[in-house]
Parts: C-alpha cells; structure tokens; sequence
C-alpha cells in the first residue's frame, strides 16, 4: 500500500537572502507498509510524520511533483534513517559538528539530506550527489529544539510498536532478522544521545550568509566572475588534513555569475556556482582537446539551476551559450495518469528557456578565463572555511583548474626554435654514414636447420634476453645467465633481481626499480659500476645507446618523473641531464650528433649528444607520443594519440632532421590510428594504421606527402616491417602478406595454417638477415622478401615469443615458458662464376 508524502522542491533562502529561489524537482517520497491487513486508511509511519514536518510547505508549491515515489519499507528502511538523524542532530545540537549528511535512500537514486547549525536553528537541503548535482530544497529553516522533538517523538512511536508488549507478525520479525537486531540495540541508544544533547549548546552564534565577490586577477580577454552567499566557518581546519573527504554539502550556494566577452556582459542571477564552475572546467577541457584534434564539439547541459552550451566546429570557430532554464506545468485530465484519484497529475513539462549565445569566442580565451574564474573561486571558498583545504570535492576541482592551465599552457606556447646552424650537424652526419653492404646471397636458395642444443630457465624474461658476439645473456627474475651460443654451455650464472635491461657496447646496463643503474663485464658477469638515478615512477624507463664513431659511448636514460640522463658508459658519470615538460613516455631516436626526443607534450626536440643542449624545436597543437624515423636528410613524425582508435587528430610532419625546419605537414584520416614509427621507402613513407577493419598502410609521397594508397593489409594485429620496396605484414592471425610500397599493390599473401590462438607469439617482429626474412608465426618461417617465396622453416617445437638471428643465419628461439633453442643453418650451395 503507498503513502505519498509532500512533493518537494526548491525553497528561497530564508530571512536576510538578497537571491530568489532556484526550483528544481526531486521524486516525491513514499513508504510501503508491509501489513498483510486490509485498511481502507493507509498506516502512516514514524519516518513519514519527520518528513512531511521537514517538507512541510513545499506540497503547495508550484509545480508541485507527480507520483513518481521513491520506495520506502516502512520498518526495514525508516528505522536506520530515523538513527541516522537522531545521532546527526546529536552532534549538531552539542556543537562538535556544523553540518551533517544523512542518505534518505540508496535505489533506485541516491538521495541525501543535509542539516546544517547556524545558531538555535537548522538549514535542511535535499540533493542529489554525482558530477551534475540535483537540488530538490535547498536551505529551509527549522528551529532546532523542535525538530530534535518531532525526531524523539517519532523514535518513542517507533519503539512503542516494537516493545514487548507490542503485537509482532512476520513482516516485523523478518525485518529485525534482515537487519541483525538494528532496533533493539541502535534504536535506545539513539534516543539516549539525542536526549542528552538538548537543549542546544550556546556556542554557536548564528550568521547570515554575505556576498562574497569572485573577481579573477589579472587581465584577460574573457572575465567570468560570482557573487556568492558564503557564510564563515569559526572552526579550523580537519584535524587530519591528509584525509580528504567528499563534501558536496557544503559547496551548494547560490549566487549570481556574470560572463562578459569583450563587450558584450550577461548575467546567470541565481544559480549554485560550484557545481556550474565544475562542468564549466570540464567542458573547457574537451572544447580545448577538441580544438587541439580540430575535431568539431557539441555539448549542452542544465547544472546548478543554469543552461550551460559549448559548440565548437572543425574550423575552430566556438560559441558559448549560457541561460536560464524556465519550467511550466499543466495540469493533466488524463484519469489513467500516474497518481490518478489519490493526488494531482500533470502532464510533461513544458519547459522554455532564456538564452544568450557569444557567436565567436576564442577557445584558448575562454579555457584562461575559466582557469581564472575557477582559481579566484577556490581562493575564497578556502579563506572563508579552512576546512575545505581538506574538501575532496573541492580538491579535484583544482586538480581539473590546474590540468586546463597546464593544457593550456602547451597548446599556446610557442617556442620553436630553429637551428641557424645545421652544417656541421649535416657533415657528421654524411661521414659516419654507413657504406653501402654487399649483395647477399643467402635469400637466393633454401635453407635448412638442425637443432644445435635446448636449455630451460626458469622464469625467463624476454626483454632481457640479448644475443651479444659468441654469447646470450638470459635474465630471469633472479638471475643471470651467461650461455655459450655454439655449445649451450652455461659461462657464468650471478644473482639479480628483475630490473629494465639494455645491451651496450661495454656490458649490460640495467636498471633496477629503485633508481640504481648497474653494467655488468659480459665476460664474469660481476658490476663494472654502479650510479644512483631518480627513480622511474608510474611510467616505462626508456632510453638510447650512443656508440658511433667520433662519439662519446653514452647511456641515455629515463629517470623519475620528466628527466633525461647521458651516462658515461666508462665510468658511469652522468654527463648531463635534460628537462621535459612532461615525461609519462619518453621515444629516443639518435640522428647523428642529435638525440631526437618525444616525450608526449606537444613539441618534438632534438639534443645535442655531448651537451644536451636544445638544437631545434618543432611544436605542434598534438602531442608527440610515437617514435620517429629518419632516413639521410629527412626525418618524419607522427603527431597525435595514436592508442586511440577513432579520436582521429593524428597528422605526419616532415622536417629536416638537422635545423627542424618543417617541409610539409599532412592530417590522416580520422578512422584509424598510427601504430609505430613511419616506414620509409625509396619514394613513399608507409604509416601503419590500426582501425575497426584491421591493421591498415597510408601510402604518402616522400617529397609533397600526397596520399598514394590508404588500404587494409589484414583483418587482425599485424607488425610491419619496410625491406628495399616491400611493406612485409606479419599478422597474428596466421597471414604473410606483402604490399609494395610504390602503389599499395599485393604482391604475394601467405596463410599459415596449424596452430591455436593460444600459440601465437608474443612478438611478431620479422628479422632481415643477410636477404632472408625470418618470420615469427606458431613456427618460424624463412621468407624472401621481395617475392615472398618460402625458403626454409625451422623445425622446433618451441613458440617463438622471441626471435634472433647471427650473422650466419642460425637462429635462436626463446619460448616465455622458459625454453630457448638455438638451431644452426645447413651448408647452403651456391653458384660459383
């Protein structure tokens, strides 16, 4: 059986309040009595007289509210809420607290009601947490003694009921089992503390909220500023600051915001300022990733008793829209309407709204405007109220306020630099050039294996697996392992914990988790030496070898949260480190006497070797998140947030690898997303793409970056690899396909069949060695690459999770079991002239 309650809706401020009311709407409230009696008088409960006394005044309202109840059980949910505002009203009235949360339900919609202490009297608001908050009533004054009245009296009604003496049917009893005995124990001790805490303290002296200006510093295109009603907190702040705690309560006031743009001002009169300033931030914040994409943007919402709209096109052009949303009901004389016979229905809303729209804004204004607005806003909530410093709520807003100022700091800063010197960079270039290698022969007839020798090691690591001269070094995450590549004969084995490893001129660099770099001697495997770094802390460490001739033998090396460290291979020294702005992951590319350096901000930078000193600087609206390849004198990058698939945004510069000056600069299309760095052919730069049909190739003309081909290699995740003109495409879906890289053209496609799909390798990267492509699938397949014809397979039984061949085509197998083979190439014929 339902029994509705008074609608509820928005209430004026009460005495002293300059600011009309703002109506907004809350589900009514109803209790189900669980009584297997037949009553023509619905049984009204303890909980509902509380709440039609608190919500008294608001059932004649307009517009009052339809029957669309929130479901009350009238023993089961009305007890625990009765508690609940008998120790909040406790603590009020004794003075250890000034405001108190309660949560009227928990389904389908979480409702709380908030009661806040301004001297003998309490401030009652009804709302509705999340990222767009619902204010049903907002501020309604009691006095305090009486409510703590209505309160006793409904628990003494309530426990009446339940006494020993009271009559008590199933329903009651599976009450009390579902809630563990709540009203023998809870109920009493309830009552106990709200007694002793009447009447209420002296303490507190009542305080009328003030008008508080919200003006932001500075001079800036686009102001935004707020007239809020804030009251005074005499209390310090929490007493463990290190605990933040969510408290949307205390952050609903009203206010009146004025926007003004150039010009042209308007004026929100009464609207909740935190939860508008919120949504303001975060649309801000797309608007300007959008613009950073030149995507177009659209969004339009109600917050805070205001219309708050942002259109932004792909041309960049945005338009603000701010208004004032007008709510008219009428009445219904539909008798099968919801709540026919037992309270007024209505019908839909009809709603009309004001509005006003700025038609060009300029979206980097409006992002300086809000971060503005939004510091000046948690200046002033902090120095009224010192508790709020410790405000969840009110510390992620700053969060979000100091991420738009960051994004916007980088998307509008320009301090590209040009290298007005790039000769000598060019020169050295151009002499350590590598000499053209000799024809090879091997790719010209077949090749057979004979297994050389099997070993087991447990817990192998495959990133730390290297094939270095006669030996392979094996990591593992407590050891490592030295293994003769000819005989499978252990050369020396030494305890170390996992850590990043690299492969360098001199011996194994790794780094280990707490910072600590370490290379161990390839011969004894005992540490050459060992320096302190930052450590690497929530990102990848990454890095790059130096060792050309006429070049210091380097390690550059990522360390803590935005650094770049040289260390001297010799003796460890770190020679110089570098500053990024940002460093969640950092992509190296040595060029020359540069290191080319991508770190995910919007600017691709290139260091000078031996200072680290900044070359030249490329910036761009996208962030640079993807390595780059570079071929002679010309040097290509991606541009964008290629993990994403369908954000689109992604474009391919071209610029000079030595000044960084840009020659062309093209946008891809916005369906796929750039996997990897470029491929460079002879005429065209391939960029491999993955989207919803597969793993794709975009064809572009090296010299004017025109679009040759835009194709689907294979319908599964692929790696590519560029050999002479042939794009070959290793897929995990068992395919060998090879697509010229003049026109796009299919020149051959190989379905390896056997094999499941847990059998597939963890890496899928073909090796090219001396004309012979081997090619990782559930077997290793020996493929020529120009033609595709099958040369060899080599017979293990291991999955080839990691590859590597020498220089005479033997191959070594690792599997992440713990199993690595080596296998050794068969005498090969060959013709003799």
């Amino acid at each position: 059986m339902l029994v509705h309650s008074a609608a509820i809706r928005a209430q004026n401020l009460g005495p002293g309040r300059a600011l009309p009311s703002i109506r907004r709407r809350m589900p009514g409230l109803s209790l189900v009595a669980d009584n297997t009696r037949c009553s023509p008088e619905p049984e009204r409960t303890s909980l509902h007289d509380v709440l039609d006394f608190v919500l008294e005044g608001a059932r004649n309202a307009s517009p009052p509210l339809d029957g669309a109840a929130l479901p009350l059980r009238a023993e089961a949910e009305a007890l625990p809420l009765l508690c609940e505002l008998a120790e909040a009203a406790a603590e009020l009235a004794s003075g250890r607290r000034a405001r108190a949360v309660v949560r009227l339900c928990l389904e389908p919609d979480p409702w709380e009601l908030g009661l806040e202490r301004v001297g003998r009297d309490l401030l009652v608001t009804v709302f509705q947490g999340g990222d767009v908050p619902e204010v049903a009533l907002h501020e309604r004054r009691f006095d305090g003694e009486a409510l703590c009245a209505r309160l006793l009296a409904a628990i003494d009604r309530l426990a009446s009921r339940r006494g020993p003496g009271a009559r008590r049917d199933a329903a009651f009893a599976d009450n009390d089992a579902d809630l563990g005995g709540l009203g023998e124990q809870r109920l009493p001790a309830a009552r106990r503390c709200l007694a002793a805490s009447l009447p209420f303290s002296p303490d507190e002296a009542g305080g009328e909220p003030a008008i508080v200006g919200v003006e932001p510093t500075g001079e800036i295109p686009i102001a935004i500023a707020a007239e809020a009603l804030l009251r005074t907190s005499q209390g310090a702040a929490l007493t463990q600051p290190a605990v933040l705690r969510a408290d949307l309560f205390s952050l609903l006031f009203r206010g009146k915001i004025r926007v003004l743009v150039g010009e042209e001002a308007r004026e929100l009169p009464d609207v909740f300022v935190f939860p508008f300033a919120e949504q303001l931030a975060s649309l801000s914040l797309e608007s300007l990733d959008a613009w950073a994409r030149r995507q177009p943007y659209h969004r339009r919402l109600t917050v805070g008793g205001a219309i708050l709209g942002v259109r932004l096109h792909s041309e960049g052009a945005l338009s603000l829209t701010l208004g004032v949303p007008r709510v008219g009901r009428v009445p219904s004389a539909d008798p099968r309407a919801p709540g026919a016979g037992r309270v007024p229905s209505f019908a839909a809303a009809e709603e009309r709204a004001q509005t006003w729209t700025f038609p060009a804004v300029d979206v980097a204004a409006l992002a300086q405007g809000v971060v503005a607005f939004g510091r000046a806003l948690a200046r002033s909530l902090v120095r009224r109220d010192r508790g709020q410093t410790s405000n969840l709520r009110l510390f992620e807003f700053r969060a979000r306020v100091r991420e738009l100022a960051e994004r916007l700091r980088e998307l509008t800063r320009n301090d590209a630099k040009i290298n007005v010197a790039p000769e000598t960079y060019r020169a050295f270039a151009a002499a350590a050039r590598p000499q053209a290698a000799a024809e090879d022969t091997f790719g010209r007839t077949r090749l057979r294996f004979t297994a050389r020798w099997i070993a087991a090691i447990p817990s192998l690591d495959l990133r730390a697996t290297f094939l270095c001269g006669d030996v392979l070094v094996v990591g593992s995450t407590r050891e490592l392992t030295c293994i003769d590549r000819r005989t499978g004969e252990c050369l020396w084995r030494k305890p170390a914990p996992r850590a990043v490893s690299v492969m360098t001129p001199v011996g194994l660099g790794r780094l280990l988790p707490d910072g600590t770099l370490q290379l161990h001697d390839l011969s004894s495997g005992e540490v050459a030496w060992s320096t302190r770094l930052s450590p690497r802390v929530g990102a990848n460490a990454s890095g790059a070898v130096v060792s050309a001739p006429g070049l210091p033998r380097m390690l550059i090396v990522s360390e803590g949260t935005r650094h770049l460290a040289a260390v001297d291979l010799y003796s460890g020294e770190v020679r110089w480190r570098y500053a990024a702005r940002r460093g969640e992951n950092f992509r190296l590319r040595r060029a020359g006497k540069l290191v080319l350096v991508g770190s995910g901000e919007p600017a691709l930078a290139a260091l000078d070797v031996l200072s680290g000193e900044v070359v030249w600087r490329f910036c761009d609206r996208l962030p640079f998140a993807s390595p780059v390849a570079v071929d002679h004198d010309a040097l290509f990058a991606l541009a964008g947030d290629g993990a994403f698939v369908g954000r689109g945004g992604a474009r391919l510069h071209h610029l000079d690898p030595w000044s960084g000056e840009a020659r062309w600069t093209v946008d891809l299309p916005k369906h796929v997303a750039p996997v990897g760095a470029p491929l460079l052919g002879p005429e065209t730069v391939c960029v491999v793409t993955h989207g919803r049909r597969g793993t794709g190739l975009v064809g572009l003309d090296r010299r004017t970056g025109a679009t040759r081909f835009d194709l689907t290699a294979c319908a599964a995740t692929a790696s590519c690899l560029m050999v002479d003109d042939v794009v070959v495409v290793n897929s995990e879906a068992g395919e060998i396909v090879g697509v010229g890289a003049h026109d796009g053209a299919v020149r051959y496609r190989h379905v390896i069949a056997g094999g499941v799909e847990g059998d597939r390798p963890r890496r899928l990267e073909p090796v090219l060695r001396s004309g012979a492509l081997f090619v990782p699938q559930s077997e290793v397949h020996v493929v020529r690459p120009r033609d595709g014809a099958l040369l060899g397979k080599v017979p293990t039984d291991l999955i080839p999770d990691l590859l590597r061949v020498d220089e005479r085509c033997d191959v070594y197998v690792a599997e992440e079991s713990g199993h690595l083979a080596a296998f050794a190439a068969a005498p090969r014929l060959s013709l003799v002239q």
